[in-house]
């Protein structure tokens, strides 16, 4: 057998070789991507709320009414209460109930939160300025930790707006404040929400099982190779 034709037998036992390698690695990248979509997916499906009474629900009152509260379940009141409304000056997000800060002056709620140091958690709130208000009257401000994280005001209509933030060790501190003109008049409130994701015990042995699994199946190729 001449140099050419052993060079022609090694090149076709590479090119099988290197095809049923390729085959291989995809098979494994294709488990290993939908191992990684389904923890993904379940990590994301396990989240925990942290806010309690985000919609001002544990609260009665009459519909059609209104009223100013010195302290509500969850939250801290700042100035002379909370005023929430029930079917007044517009309906709910969900729910019944909704408040405004600025009830019979402009006033602040507040709520501690549970949360880790560095962990990003997802804080959603609605808001809806009130109807035939001047702008200078509308408005709601939101501090987390003390720090403020924006205005938010223009909405003629109720508007979530979504803001990431990240946690101390301990606990963090939520704070909305009205901060128009004090007449009494001003943006609503509702539907305030704080989650994280947490991954479930289920979701770690998904992984584990399914790195096993990946595992193995390297294993058999190997020695089918």
């Amino acid at each position: 057998m001449n140099t050419l034709t052993i060079l022609k037998c090694k090149y076709k036992l590479f090119k099988i070789n290197y095809k049923g390698f390729l085959m291989r690695a995809t098979n494994i990248f294709k488990l290993v991507a939908v191992i990684a979509a389904l923890v993904a997916g379940q990590a994301h499906a396990a989240t925990t709320e942290l806010v309690v009474n985000g919609g001002f629900e544990d609260t009665t009152v009459a519909s059609g009414a209104w009223k100013v509260f010195p302290e509500v379940p969850g939250w801290m009141a700042s100035g002379a209460g909370l005023e929430i409304r029930n079917h007044v000056e517009g309906v709910a997000v969900e729910g019944n109930n909704f408040v405004e800060l600025d009830g019979y002056n402009n006033m602040s709620i507040s709520q501690s939160l549970s949360t880790s140091a560095g962990q990003h958690y997802s804080l959603s709130f609605a808001i809806q300025d009130r109807a035939g208000v001047a702008l200078s009257s509308q408005g709601i401000e939101v501090f987390w930790n003390g720090t403020s994280q924006g205005v938010f005001s223009n909405a003629s209509s109720w508007t979530t707006k979504t803001l990431d933030l990240v946690g101390v060790a301990g606990s963090s501190t939520l704070r909305f404040a009205a901060v128009g003109s004090d007449d009494s008049l001003g943006t609503s409130l509702d539907n305030i929400s704080v989650t994280a994701a947490v991954p479930e015990p289920e979701t770690y042995g998904m992984l584990l099982a399914g790195l096993a699994l990946v595992g193995a199946v390297a294993r058999r190729k190997a020695r089918q190779a």
